[in-house]
Protein backbone atom coordinates (compact mmCIF):
# COMPACT_ATOMS: atom_id res chain seq x y z
CA UNK A 1 0.00 0.00 0.00
CA UNK A 2 2.75 2.46 0.29
CA UNK A 3 3.88 1.90 -2.92
CA UNK A 4 0.43 2.62 -4.18
CA UNK A 5 -0.18 5.76 -2.29
CA UNK A 6 3.24 7.20 -3.48
CA UNK A 7 2.61 6.19 -6.86
CA UNK A 8 -0.67 8.36 -6.55
CA UNK A 9 1.14 11.15 -5.13
CA UNK A 10 3.29 11.09 -8.09
CA UNK A 11 0.61 10.73 -10.92
CA UNK A 12 -1.45 13.58 -9.50
CA UNK A 13 1.63 15.98 -8.54
CA UNK A 14 0.10 16.21 -4.74
CA UNK A 15 3.47 17.31 -3.02
CA UNK A 16 6.40 19.51 -3.88
CA UNK A 17 9.69 19.03 -2.21
CA UNK A 18 9.72 21.51 0.98
CA UNK A 19 5.92 21.64 1.69
CA UNK A 20 3.58 21.96 4.45
CA UNK A 21 0.91 19.51 4.84
CA UNK A 22 -2.19 20.19 7.15
CA UNK A 23 -3.29 16.40 7.85
CA UNK A 24 -7.08 16.21 9.06
CA UNK A 25 -6.93 13.14 11.79
CA UNK A 26 -9.70 12.00 13.34
CA UNK A 27 -8.00 8.99 15.23
CA UNK A 28 -9.69 6.47 12.43
CA UNK A 29 -8.02 4.12 10.26
CA UNK A 30 -8.00 5.96 7.16
CA UNK A 31 -6.60 9.14 9.04
CA UNK A 32 -3.93 7.60 11.37
CA UNK A 33 -2.38 5.45 7.95
CA UNK A 34 -2.24 8.52 6.17
CA UNK A 35 -0.37 10.36 8.99
CA UNK A 36 2.14 7.53 9.55
CA UNK A 37 2.50 7.08 5.67
CA UNK A 38 3.45 11.01 5.01
CA UNK A 39 4.99 11.43 7.70
CA UNK A 40 7.20 8.47 6.27
CA UNK A 41 7.72 10.06 3.85
CA UNK A 42 8.57 13.88 4.97
CA UNK A 43 11.69 13.50 6.04
CA UNK A 44 13.06 12.36 2.53
CA UNK A 45 10.98 15.19 0.93
CA UNK A 46 11.68 17.93 3.35
CA UNK A 47 7.69 18.45 4.35
CA UNK A 48 6.57 19.74 7.50
CA UNK A 49 3.30 18.11 9.08
CA UNK A 50 0.77 19.19 11.13
CA UNK A 51 -1.92 17.26 12.32
CA UNK A 52 -5.74 18.77 12.66
CA UNK A 53 -8.00 17.21 14.94
CA UNK A 54 -11.55 18.56 15.21
CA UNK A 55 -13.68 17.69 18.03
CA UNK A 56 -17.64 18.09 17.39
CA UNK A 57 -19.09 17.76 20.67
CA UNK A 58 -21.66 15.05 19.60
CA UNK A 59 -20.63 11.90 20.95
CA UNK A 60 -19.06 12.85 24.56
CA UNK A 61 -16.81 11.07 26.48
CA UNK A 62 -16.00 8.68 23.38
CA UNK A 63 -15.50 12.06 21.33
CA UNK A 64 -13.16 13.40 23.98
CA UNK A 65 -11.20 9.61 24.29
CA UNK A 66 -10.69 10.49 20.44
CA UNK A 67 -9.07 13.64 20.71
CA UNK A 68 -6.81 12.58 23.66
CA UNK A 69 -5.96 9.30 21.09
CA UNK A 70 -4.77 11.68 18.62
CA UNK A 71 -2.92 14.22 20.53
CA UNK A 72 -0.70 10.91 22.52
CA UNK A 73 -0.13 9.29 18.85
CA UNK A 74 0.89 12.78 17.40
CA UNK A 75 3.34 13.59 20.80
CA UNK A 76 5.19 10.05 20.17
CA UNK A 77 5.79 10.56 16.82
CA UNK A 78 7.12 14.17 17.26
CA UNK A 79 4.23 16.00 15.04
CA UNK A 80 2.54 18.90 15.71
CA UNK A 81 -1.18 18.47 17.16
CA UNK A 82 -3.73 21.02 16.94
CA UNK A 83 -7.10 20.37 18.19
CA UNK A 84 -9.67 22.85 17.76
CA UNK A 85 -13.51 22.15 19.48
CA UNK A 86 -17.54 22.81 17.89
CA UNK A 87 -20.39 22.75 19.58
CA UNK A 88 -21.19 21.13 15.72
CA UNK A 89 -25.08 20.92 16.64
CA UNK A 90 -25.41 24.96 17.94
CA UNK A 91 -23.94 25.62 14.68
CA UNK A 92 -25.73 23.11 12.76
CA UNK A 93 -28.81 25.37 13.41
CA UNK A 94 -27.15 28.88 13.15
CA UNK A 95 -25.90 27.85 9.85
CA UNK A 96 -29.34 26.20 8.87
CA UNK A 97 -27.57 23.28 7.96
CA UNK A 98 -27.93 19.20 8.99
CA UNK A 99 -25.07 18.38 11.91
CA UNK A 100 -23.26 16.13 9.15
CA UNK A 101 -22.99 19.24 6.62
CA UNK A 102 -22.20 21.58 9.17
CA UNK A 103 -19.55 19.41 10.87
CA UNK A 104 -17.67 18.90 7.34
CA UNK A 105 -17.67 22.79 6.93
CA UNK A 106 -16.35 23.39 10.13
CA UNK A 107 -13.21 20.63 9.33
CA UNK A 108 -12.24 22.73 6.57
CA UNK A 109 -12.48 25.90 8.22
CA UNK A 110 -10.20 24.71 10.80
CA UNK A 111 -7.88 22.70 8.31
CA UNK A 112 -7.71 25.75 6.33
CA UNK A 113 -6.56 28.22 9.09
CA UNK A 114 -3.71 25.75 9.53
CA UNK A 115 -2.60 25.59 6.07
CA UNK A 116 -0.56 28.64 5.82
CA UNK A 117 0.11 28.11 2.26
CA UNK A 118 0.39 24.95 2.01
CA UNK A 119 -1.83 22.09 1.48
CA UNK A 120 -4.52 19.49 3.26
CA UNK A 121 -4.28 16.01 3.45
CA UNK A 122 -7.61 14.12 4.04
CA UNK A 123 -8.20 9.93 4.43
CA UNK A 124 -11.05 9.75 1.84
CA UNK A 125 -10.27 6.03 0.63
CA UNK A 126 -11.96 3.92 -2.82
CA UNK A 127 -14.82 2.72 -0.29
CA UNK A 128 -15.97 6.52 0.48
CA UNK A 129 -15.47 7.06 -3.44
CA UNK A 130 -17.86 4.24 -4.44
CA UNK A 131 -20.51 5.43 -1.43
CA UNK A 132 -20.26 8.81 -3.17
CA UNK A 133 -20.97 7.66 -6.27
CA UNK A 134 -23.87 5.54 -5.32
CA UNK A 135 -25.35 8.18 -3.16
CA UNK A 136 -24.94 11.00 -6.36
CA UNK A 137 -26.33 8.23 -8.92
CA UNK A 138 -29.02 8.04 -7.05
CA UNK A 139 -29.94 11.44 -6.43
CA UNK A 140 -29.24 11.73 -10.50
CA UNK A 141 -26.34 13.47 -11.12
CA UNK A 142 -24.81 14.44 -14.66
CA UNK A 143 -20.62 13.21 -15.91
CA UNK A 144 -19.61 16.05 -13.77
CA UNK A 145 -21.02 14.11 -10.50
CA UNK A 146 -19.87 10.97 -11.58
CA UNK A 147 -16.49 11.94 -11.21
CA UNK A 148 -16.68 11.40 -7.44
CA UNK A 149 -14.53 12.78 -5.22
CA UNK A 150 -11.25 13.89 -7.16
CA UNK A 151 -7.22 13.02 -5.99
CA UNK A 152 -6.52 16.49 -6.05
CA UNK A 153 -9.28 20.18 -5.70
CA UNK A 154 -7.81 23.19 -5.18
CA UNK A 155 -5.54 22.32 -2.00
CA UNK A 156 -6.80 19.47 -0.88
CA UNK A 157 -4.87 15.89 -1.55
CA UNK A 158 -6.73 12.34 -1.19
CA UNK A 159 -3.33 10.29 -1.19
CA UNK A 160 -5.46 7.08 -0.07
CA UNK A 161 -8.28 7.46 -2.71
CA UNK A 162 -7.38 4.52 -4.57
CA UNK A 163 -6.70 2.29 -1.34
CA UNK A 164 -9.56 -0.12 0.42
CA UNK A 165 -10.89 0.35 3.79
CA UNK A 166 -9.38 -3.48 3.88
CA UNK A 167 -5.90 -2.54 2.35
CA UNK A 168 -5.68 0.46 4.92
CA UNK A 169 -6.77 -1.90 8.08
CA UNK A 170 -4.07 -4.12 6.89
CA UNK A 171 -1.68 -1.67 6.29
CA UNK A 172 -2.40 -0.55 10.27
CA UNK A 173 -1.98 -3.90 11.97
CA UNK A 174 1.37 -4.88 9.58
CA UNK A 175 2.79 -1.73 11.17
CA UNK A 176 1.06 -2.29 14.54
CA UNK A 177 -1.12 1.36 14.50
CA UNK A 178 -3.79 1.60 16.46
CA UNK A 179 -6.87 3.56 15.90
CA UNK A 180 -10.48 4.85 16.97
CA UNK A 181 -13.53 3.09 15.98
CA UNK A 182 -15.93 5.89 15.86
CA UNK A 183 -19.78 4.01 17.44
CA UNK A 184 -21.75 6.46 14.65
CA UNK A 185 -20.15 4.44 11.55
CA UNK A 186 -21.78 1.45 12.74
CA UNK A 187 -25.61 3.13 13.12
CA UNK A 188 -27.78 3.43 9.82
CA UNK A 189 -29.60 6.64 10.27
CA UNK A 190 -27.17 8.16 7.79
CA UNK A 191 -27.89 7.26 4.37
CA UNK A 192 -24.10 7.29 3.68
CA UNK A 193 -23.58 4.68 6.73
CA UNK A 194 -26.87 2.51 4.85
CA UNK A 195 -24.90 2.51 1.82
CA UNK A 196 -21.60 1.49 3.44
CA UNK A 197 -22.95 -1.15 6.16
CA UNK A 198 -25.94 -2.75 3.82
CA UNK A 199 -25.62 -1.81 -0.08
CA UNK A 200 -22.22 -1.81 -1.17
CA UNK A 201 -21.44 -5.43 0.99
CA UNK A 202 -24.68 -6.60 -0.72
CA UNK A 203 -23.36 -5.33 -4.24
CA UNK A 204 -20.22 -7.09 -3.63
CA UNK A 205 -21.76 -10.55 -2.81
CA UNK A 206 -23.07 -10.09 -6.23
CA UNK A 207 -20.36 -8.51 -8.20
CA UNK A 208 -17.08 -9.15 -6.13
CA UNK A 209 -14.64 -6.58 -7.52
CA UNK A 210 -18.01 -3.80 -7.97
CA UNK A 211 -16.30 -1.36 -5.54
CA UNK A 212 -13.36 -1.65 -8.01
CA UNK A 213 -15.65 -0.98 -11.00
CA UNK A 214 -17.27 2.01 -9.49
CA UNK A 215 -13.94 3.47 -9.00
CA UNK A 216 -12.85 2.50 -12.19
CA UNK A 217 -16.07 3.98 -13.80
CA UNK A 218 -15.15 7.42 -11.99
CA UNK A 219 -11.86 7.91 -13.77
CA UNK A 220 -13.43 7.34 -16.70
CA UNK A 221 -16.31 9.89 -16.17
CA UNK A 222 -13.60 12.05 -15.18
CA UNK A 223 -11.42 12.34 -18.06
CA UNK A 224 -14.74 13.18 -20.27
CA UNK A 225 -15.57 15.59 -18.35
CA UNK A 226 -12.11 16.90 -18.64
CA UNK A 227 -12.85 16.77 -22.50
CA UNK A 228 -16.22 18.04 -22.02
CA UNK A 229 -14.93 20.95 -20.16
CA UNK A 230 -12.51 22.02 -22.77
CA UNK A 231 -14.69 21.70 -25.72
CA UNK A 232 -17.44 24.00 -23.47
CA UNK A 233 -14.79 26.72 -22.79
CA UNK A 234 -13.80 26.98 -26.30
CA UNK A 235 -17.69 27.51 -26.96
CA UNK A 236 -18.08 30.34 -24.26
CA UNK A 237 -15.59 32.44 -25.81
CA UNK A 238 -16.58 31.93 -28.83
CA UNK A 239 -20.41 32.96 -27.89
CA UNK A 240 -18.88 35.53 -25.10
CA UNK A 241 -19.84 39.22 -26.21
CA UNK A 242 -19.28 41.29 -23.03
CA UNK A 243 -18.08 40.43 -19.82
CA UNK A 244 -18.87 42.17 -16.87
CA UNK A 245 -18.77 41.62 -12.78
CA UNK A 246 -22.71 41.46 -12.20
CA UNK A 247 -23.21 40.71 -16.22
CA UNK A 248 -22.27 38.18 -18.53
CA UNK A 249 -23.82 38.75 -22.38
CA UNK A 250 -23.70 35.88 -25.00
CA UNK A 251 -24.53 35.69 -28.82
CA UNK A 252 -28.43 33.80 -28.30
CA UNK A 253 -27.92 32.40 -32.09
CA UNK A 254 -24.94 31.09 -31.36
CA UNK A 255 -26.68 29.54 -28.31
CA UNK A 256 -29.16 28.17 -30.08
CA UNK A 257 -27.19 26.65 -32.66
CA UNK A 258 -25.34 24.48 -29.97
CA UNK A 259 -26.48 20.94 -28.74
CA UNK A 260 -28.70 21.26 -25.34
CA UNK A 261 -25.85 19.17 -23.85
CA UNK A 262 -23.22 21.74 -24.77
CA UNK A 263 -25.36 24.91 -24.06
CA UNK A 264 -25.91 23.80 -20.46
CA UNK A 265 -22.06 24.19 -19.95
CA UNK A 266 -22.16 27.08 -21.29
CA UNK A 267 -24.55 28.54 -19.32
CA UNK A 268 -23.44 27.15 -16.54
CA UNK A 269 -19.95 29.00 -16.69
CA UNK A 270 -21.93 32.04 -17.22
CA UNK A 271 -23.45 31.44 -14.33
CA UNK A 272 -19.91 30.90 -12.33
CA UNK A 273 -18.17 33.64 -13.65
CA UNK A 274 -21.53 35.69 -11.90
CA UNK A 275 -20.83 33.06 -8.92
CA UNK A 276 -24.36 32.63 -9.22
CA UNK A 277 -24.06 28.75 -9.81
CA UNK A 278 -25.40 26.96 -6.71
CA UNK A 279 -29.10 26.19 -6.49
CA UNK A 280 -29.08 26.20 -10.34
CA UNK A 281 -30.96 22.49 -11.63
CA UNK A 282 -31.88 20.79 -14.45
CA UNK A 283 -35.44 22.64 -14.68
CA UNK A 284 -33.70 26.45 -14.99
CA UNK A 285 -31.58 25.15 -18.20
CA UNK A 286 -35.25 23.80 -19.61
CA UNK A 287 -36.47 27.48 -18.61
CA UNK A 288 -33.53 29.47 -20.24
CA UNK A 289 -34.11 26.88 -23.79
CA UNK A 290 -37.46 28.19 -23.94
CA UNK A 291 -36.70 31.51 -23.36
CA UNK A 292 -33.88 31.52 -26.04
CA UNK A 293 -36.96 30.67 -28.71
CA UNK A 294 -38.71 33.33 -27.65
CA UNK A 295 -38.94 37.41 -29.01
CA UNK A 296 -36.72 39.38 -28.10
CA UNK A 297 -37.76 41.64 -24.52
CA UNK A 298 -38.74 38.27 -22.47
CA UNK A 299 -36.97 37.94 -19.34
CA UNK A 300 -37.03 34.92 -16.74
CA UNK A 301 -36.39 35.27 -12.91
CA UNK A 302 -33.89 32.53 -11.64
CA UNK A 303 -32.66 32.04 -8.06
CA UNK A 304 -29.71 33.84 -6.33
CA UNK A 305 -30.94 36.82 -7.68
CA UNK A 306 -29.87 35.90 -11.73
CA UNK A 307 -32.18 37.70 -14.28
CA UNK A 308 -32.35 35.81 -18.12
CA UNK A 309 -33.19 37.99 -20.97
CA UNK A 310 -33.36 38.00 -25.10
CA UNK A 311 -32.48 41.17 -26.12
CA UNK A 312 -31.86 41.91 -29.86
CA UNK A 313 -29.57 38.89 -30.74
CA UNK A 314 -27.87 38.68 -27.20
CA UNK A 315 -28.34 36.55 -24.57
CA UNK A 316 -28.26 38.68 -20.87
CA UNK A 317 -27.51 37.06 -17.70
CA UNK A 318 -27.57 39.51 -15.07
CA UNK A 319 -27.11 39.80 -11.04
CA UNK A 320 -30.77 41.74 -10.12
CA UNK A 321 -29.68 45.49 -9.50
CA UNK A 322 -31.32 47.42 -6.85
CA UNK A 323 -33.97 49.33 -8.78
CA UNK A 324 -33.10 52.70 -9.46
CA UNK A 325 -36.31 55.00 -8.29
CA UNK A 326 -38.04 57.50 -11.04
CA UNK A 327 -36.27 61.24 -10.04
CA UNK A 328 -37.41 64.37 -10.50
CA UNK A 329 -35.03 67.29 -10.47
CA UNK A 330 -35.54 71.33 -11.18
CA UNK A 331 -32.72 72.18 -12.54
CA UNK A 332 -31.44 75.99 -12.01
CA UNK A 333 -30.40 78.37 -14.58
CA UNK A 334 -27.13 79.51 -14.27
CA UNK A 335 -26.04 76.38 -11.81
CA UNK A 336 -25.45 73.04 -11.23
CA UNK A 337 -27.35 70.22 -8.97
CA UNK A 338 -25.80 66.48 -8.93
CA UNK A 339 -28.61 64.03 -9.50
CA UNK A 340 -27.41 60.82 -7.05
CA UNK A 341 -29.64 58.49 -8.72
CA UNK A 342 -27.53 58.79 -12.01
CA UNK A 343 -24.33 59.84 -10.17
CA UNK A 344 -24.71 62.83 -12.41
CA UNK A 345 -23.88 66.78 -12.19
CA UNK A 346 -26.02 68.85 -14.53
CA UNK A 347 -25.29 72.51 -15.24
CA UNK A 348 -27.27 75.27 -17.19
CA UNK A 349 -26.00 78.25 -18.21
CA UNK A 350 -27.33 81.08 -20.00
CA UNK A 351 -25.50 83.16 -23.11
CA UNK A 352 -26.01 84.92 -26.26
CA UNK A 353 -23.97 83.40 -27.81
CA UNK A 354 -23.53 79.53 -29.09
CA UNK A 355 -19.86 77.75 -27.18
CA UNK A 356 -19.55 74.34 -25.87
CA UNK A 357 -16.88 72.73 -23.89
CA UNK A 358 -15.36 69.33 -24.54
CA UNK A 359 -13.84 67.05 -22.06
CA UNK A 360 -13.59 62.92 -21.51
CA UNK A 361 -15.92 63.21 -18.26
CA UNK A 362 -18.88 65.83 -19.66
CA UNK A 363 -21.02 65.99 -22.74
CA UNK A 364 -22.55 69.45 -23.62
CA UNK A 365 -25.61 70.41 -25.76
CA UNK A 366 -26.79 73.62 -26.66
CA UNK A 367 -30.86 74.44 -27.09
CA UNK A 368 -32.56 77.79 -27.93
CA UNK A 369 -33.96 79.20 -24.52
CA UNK A 370 -36.92 81.50 -25.98
CA UNK A 371 -38.34 78.25 -27.65
CA UNK A 372 -38.52 76.50 -24.63
CA UNK A 373 -40.13 79.19 -22.41
CA UNK A 374 -41.00 76.64 -19.16
CA UNK A 375 -39.25 75.50 -16.33
CA UNK A 376 -36.34 72.13 -17.15
CA UNK A 377 -36.23 69.18 -14.96
CA UNK A 378 -33.29 66.13 -15.36
CA UNK A 379 -35.80 63.05 -14.54
CA UNK A 380 -36.65 59.82 -15.58
CA UNK A 381 -39.48 59.19 -18.70
CA UNK A 382 -42.98 59.47 -18.15
CA UNK A 383 -46.47 58.29 -19.27
CA UNK A 384 -46.49 60.20 -23.29
CA UNK A 385 -43.17 61.57 -23.07
CA UNK A 386 -42.66 62.63 -26.95
CA UNK A 387 -39.20 63.28 -28.75
CA UNK A 388 -38.83 65.65 -31.65
CA UNK A 389 -37.60 64.61 -34.87
CA UNK A 390 -37.27 65.46 -38.58
CA UNK A 391 -40.49 64.01 -39.70
CA UNK A 392 -42.48 64.94 -36.27
CA UNK A 393 -42.84 63.39 -32.76
CA UNK A 394 -42.45 60.34 -31.51
CA UNK A 395 -43.23 58.40 -28.58
CA UNK A 396 -39.96 58.36 -26.53
CA UNK A 397 -41.08 54.40 -25.64
CA UNK A 398 -40.87 53.68 -29.85
CA UNK A 399 -37.58 55.79 -30.00
CA UNK A 400 -35.91 53.63 -27.01
CA UNK A 401 -36.98 50.40 -28.57
CA UNK A 402 -35.75 51.19 -32.52
CA UNK A 403 -32.45 51.73 -30.45
CA UNK A 404 -32.48 48.78 -29.22
CA UNK A 405 -32.10 50.15 -25.39
CA UNK A 406 -32.74 46.85 -22.91
CA UNK A 407 -36.02 47.29 -21.19
CA UNK A 408 -34.45 48.24 -17.67
CA UNK A 409 -32.69 50.54 -18.85
CA UNK A 410 -35.07 52.90 -20.23
CA UNK A 411 -36.75 53.42 -17.04
CA UNK A 412 -33.65 55.12 -15.14
CA UNK A 413 -32.02 56.79 -18.29
CA UNK A 414 -31.45 60.82 -17.33
CA UNK A 415 -33.60 62.98 -19.85
CA UNK A 416 -33.17 66.70 -19.92
CA UNK A 417 -36.77 67.62 -20.43
CA UNK A 418 -39.81 70.17 -19.54
CA UNK A 419 -43.11 68.64 -17.45
CA UNK A 420 -44.51 66.79 -20.72
CA UNK A 421 -41.86 67.30 -23.69
CA UNK A 422 -38.40 65.84 -24.07
CA UNK A 423 -34.91 68.29 -25.08
CA UNK A 424 -32.34 65.67 -24.49
CA UNK A 425 -32.33 62.24 -24.12
CA UNK A 426 -28.81 61.68 -22.54
CA UNK A 427 -25.92 59.62 -24.62
CA UNK A 428 -28.86 59.05 -27.39
CA UNK A 429 -30.38 62.11 -28.95
CA UNK A 430 -31.41 65.43 -28.97
CA UNK A 431 -34.91 67.09 -29.68
CA UNK A 432 -34.95 68.97 -32.96
CA UNK A 433 -37.67 71.34 -31.61
CA UNK A 434 -35.50 73.20 -29.51
CA UNK A 435 -32.01 73.58 -31.85
CA UNK A 436 -30.59 76.61 -32.09
CA UNK A 437 -30.86 78.35 -35.41
CA UNK A 438 -29.71 82.12 -37.28
CA UNK A 439 -32.88 83.74 -35.32
CA UNK A 440 -31.97 82.50 -31.78
CA UNK A 441 -30.50 85.22 -29.76
CA UNK A 442 -30.30 83.43 -26.18
CA UNK A 443 -28.66 80.10 -26.09
CA UNK A 444 -28.72 77.45 -23.53
CA UNK A 445 -25.70 75.38 -22.79
CA UNK A 446 -26.63 72.11 -20.94
CA UNK A 447 -23.63 70.45 -19.57
CA UNK A 448 -23.45 67.28 -18.08
CA UNK A 449 -20.51 65.68 -15.84
CA UNK A 450 -19.81 62.35 -14.89
CA UNK A 451 -19.83 61.66 -10.91
CA UNK A 452 -16.17 60.16 -10.52
CA UNK A 453 -15.82 57.92 -7.69
CA UNK A 454 -12.44 58.44 -5.82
Amino acid sequence: MQNKVWQTMEKYHMCAQGCHIVVGVSGGADSIALLHLLNGFAGELGWSITAVHVHHGLRGEEADGDSAFVQNICHNWGIPCKVYYFDVAKEAIARGLGTEEAGRLLRYEAFERERQGGLIAVAHNKNDQSETILMRLCRGAGVSGLTGIRPVRDSIIRPLLFCSRKEIEQYCQEKGLSYCEDSTNRENIYTRNRIRNQVLPLLEEIYPKAMEHIAQTAEIMAEEEEFLQEQARSLFIKTLKKSQEDEIVLDAECLKGMHRVMRKRVLAMAFEALEGKKDIGSVHYKLLANLLGQISGKSLHLPNNIIAELSYGSFILKKEREKIKDFFYLLPLNGEIFVPEAKLFVGTYLCTEKRTQKSQDSCTKVFDYDKIGCALFCRTRQNGDRLAIKNGRKKLKDFLIDKKIPREQRDSMPLIATEDDVLWVVNQRVSAAYQPDENTKNFLIVQIRRFIEE
